[in-house]
């Protein structure tokens, strides 16, 4: 019997606790019989309510999926505008674009399919069963320009990442804000690092020890605030 199962962690940066704002990143979990999932999501922090928008992106993700289950394939396309269009619903009656938020999830539907998206920074990586690593990331090549791509009245489906591939391909799937993805010297080995350290843990105890790792991060001077998620399967008659 194979079961899907998740965790997570956000702790707010310093940089926040200074100027006495909230954390602008959020993360959910859901665990339905159409589907598993895990969100991820930073607030812009030029935006006055991106709290309120990375909330709500999580839960316009899920609605998204629930909408969407019922299909043998599900069409990104649509699904990105099926998001988008939540996203604004949920927020009424604030301006979306005084919200705006980045969107990383990973999902497990029940037509057997591991869907991944990214809209905006961060990081979402998938580890297989054969041990390799599949990401998406932001490019920052050409600076700041791609920082305002996220949850907004504006946004198009064009401006998401994907990746898609079947269930039993997937051992974990691995998502984090920026806070901690600019960070990294070595993406690919964070990530299995990572997953080594919490695979045998229960839920609650990974997000324990997961927290503990952002309260303690190591590089000098760090400010934003920090979340990460992880979706897994569980495999065991006792699962």
């Amino acid at each position: 019997m194979t079961v899907w199962r998740s965790f997570g962690a956000s702790v707010i940066g310093p940089a926040h606790l200074a100027s006495r704002k909230p954390n602008q990143d959020s993360w959910a979990s859901f665990h339905r019989t159409w589907g598993d999932g895990v969100v991820v999501s930073d607030g812009l922090g030029s935006r006055p309510f991106s709290h309120l928008g990375s909330r709500t992106a999580c839960l316009a993700v899920m609605y998204a999926f629930r909408e969407c289950c019922d299909s043998d394939s599900i069409d990104h396309n649509i699904l990105a505008d099926c998001i988008k269009h939540k996203w604004i619903s949920l927020l009424e009656p604030l301006r979306a674009d005084d919200c705006a938020a980045t969107c990383l999830f990973a999902a497990r539907i029940a037509n057997g399919v591991v869907h991944l998206g990214m809209l905006g920074d961060g990081l979402v990586a998938v580890i297989r069963c054969d041990g390799t690593v599949l990401t998406l990331s932001d490019n920052k090549s050409q600076g700041f320009s791609n920082i305002t791509v996220a949850l907004s009245s504006k946004v198009s489906a064009g401006d998401w990442q994907w990746l898609a591939l079947p269930e039993e391909d997937c051992q974990s799937a691995i998502l984090c804000t920026d806070g901690i993805a600019d960070d990294l010297s070595d993406t690919i080995g964070f990530v299995k690092e990572f997953w080594n350290s919490h695979r045998d843990l229960s839920s609650l105890l990974a997000a324990r020890r997961s927290r503990e790792m952002l309260e303690k991060w190591p590089t000098p001077g760090h400010a934003d605030d920090k979340t990460i998620a992880c979706l897994f399967r569980e495999e065991g008659a006792d699962a």
